[in-house]
C-alpha cells in the first residue's frame, strides 16, 4: 500500500490510486470499524476517517462512500438477510458500492425525489425507474467507474398507494458494463476529489427481487402488505436518512484536520 502525493496525477490516474490504496485498507482488515455489527465503535469509526482525510480527501471519501453510506446503509436499514448475503463482500471490497440518493431536481430535498420502486405482484420484484430528467441520480459517488451495486432510494409504490422514500439494492454494473436498463454516465474532471469517480444513473424499468428492499424499518410481503414499526411517515423517513448522520459529521471533523 503506497500513499503517494496526488497533485500531479491525471483523473484516471487518481482514481485508479484511490481504490488501489481502498483495497490495501481492506486486505488488512482495515474498514476502520463502519461495519462491525458486533463490536460498534462509532466514536472509533469517525475519528478513523478524519484520520485518513488529513492524508487524502478523496481517499476518505471513498472510504466514507464505500464502508460508510454504501455498507453502512445495508447495515443500518436492512435486515439479517442482507447482512448476511452483502456485508462480507462490501467489507473485503468484493463488490464496490454507491449511495443513490441525490437527484437532479430535488438535491438535499430528499423527501421530494421522484425516482419510483413500483411493486409488480406478478412477479414478486419492484421495477425501479426513473421518469424523467430531474429524477436522475446525480454526482453519486462510485458511480462513474467502480460500482456494481447501488443503494437507491426511492418512493415505494404498491398498488395506489405510496409509502415513501425507501432504500432498494440494484446492481447497476457487471463486468461488461452497465446493466439492461441503467444508463450511467461521468461527472468528469472536478476542481478537488478527482479520486473520486462521481456519475449520474438512470433507470428505464429495472426489475429487482423484492428482497431487495432495506427493510429494517418498512417491509413488503409477497401478497403486497406493507408494514413498518414506525407508523408516522415522517418519522420514519428522518431515521432512514440518519444513515448520513456519522457521514456528516466525518466531513467536518476531516475539514478541520485538512485546514
Amino acid at each position: 500500500m503506497d500513499l503517494r502525493p496526488v497533485q500531479f496525477m491525471t483523473t484516471a490516474e487518481q482514481r485508479e490510486y484511490t481504490v488501489s490504496v481502498l483495497q490495501g485498507f481492506a486486505e488488512r482488515g482495515l474498514e476502520v470499524g463502519l461495519l462491525d455489527l458486533e463490536n460498534p465503535d462509532p466514536g472509533g469509526a469517525v475519528t478513523a476517517i478524519e484520520m485518513i482525510g488529513s492524508i487524502d480527501l478523496s481517499l476518505m471519501v471513498k472510504t466514507g462512500v464505500q464502508w460508510g453510506l454504501y455498507g453502512g446503509a445495508i447495515a443500518q436499514l436492512g435486515t439479517r438477510h442482507h447482512h448476511e448475503k452483502y456485508l462480507a463482500d462490501a467489507r473485503a471490497l468484493r463488490t464496490l458500492g454507491c449511495f443513490a440518493m441525490t437527484e437532479t431536481g430535488h438535491g438535499s430535498d430528499v423527501m421530494s425525489i421522484r425516482t419510483t420502486a413500483t411493486f409488480d405482484p406478478d412477479t414478486d420484484e419492484l421495477v425501479i425507474n426513473t421518469p424523467d430528467l430531474s429524477a436522475r441520480k446525480d454526482y453519486i459517488g462510485n458511480a462513474a467507474l467502480h460500482a456494481r451495486t447501488a443503494v437507491v432510494f426511492a418512493q415505494l409504490v404498491v398498488g395506489d398507494q405510496q409509502h415513501g422514500v425507501h432504500a432498494v439494492l440494484v446492481p447497476i454494473r457487471d463486468s461488461r458494463g452497465a446493466r439492461p436498463g441503467i444508463t450511467l454516465s461521468d461527472c468528469g474532471r472536478k476542481g478537488g476529489l478527482n479520486g473520486i469517480d462521481n456519475g449520474r444513473i438512470w433507470f428505464d424499468h429495472v426489475r429487482v427481487p423484492r428482497t431487495g428492499l432495506l427493510d429494517r424499518y418498512g417491509s413488503l410481503e409477497k401478497d403486497g402488505n406493507y408494514s413498518s414499526p414506525i407508523d408516522n411517515p415522517k418519522r420514519r423517513f428522518f431515521t432512514m436518512v440518519g444513515t448520513l448522520v456519522r457521514g456528516r459529521v466525518s466531513v467536518a471533523g476531516a475539514a478541520l484536520n485538512a485546514t
